[in-house]
């Protein structure tokens, strides 16, 4: 008897535990498995440490790196697949855009598809509010 109530006890956990997982709807309807908080989170950190290689190679200014390293981005994600798809990491510095560009499965250590670009904001559109969702301890 106590093996059936463990049993059954243990069933309800793994049930409990594996419907915890957040799901959104892709650009083609279907529902995929989102990132975690904490992924989220390390592809923040990825990119704040490439910015230093920008700042290094001179692409961005100090200003900029400071501003990137004391504000929290814009994270925007586009999934087609399950943890898979097009994450955009975004700062808005005084002045210029700077955004990182993720593609394919956003969980790998080292994701193969990356691209850095910079833009010029236009005047009006200056005073933007940084995702408050993600909290990188910065």
């Amino acid at each position: 008897m106590r093996f059936v109530v463990f049993s059954a006890l243990m069933l309800c956990c793994t049930l409990f535990c594996c419907s915890c997982a957040t799901y959104v709807t892709g650009e083609d309807g279907q529902s995929y498995k989102a990132l975690t908080r904490s992924q989220k989170e390390h592809l923040v950190i990825i990119s704040r440490g490439s910015l230093t290689e920008r700042l290094r190679s001179g692409i961005i200014t100090r200003q900029e790196y400071y501003d990137a390293m004391h504000n929290e981005p814009m994270v925007r994600i586009d999934y087609r697949g399950d943890r898979y798809g097009t994450a955009t990491i975004t700062w808005r510095t005084r002045g210029r855009i700077l955004e990182f560009r993720y593609e394919e499965d956003l969980t790998a250590e080292i994701i193969e598809k990356c691209t850095f670009s910079t833009g010029i904001i236009p005047p009006h559109e200056r005073r933007i509010q940084p995702d408050k969702s993600i909290r990188t301890g910065r």
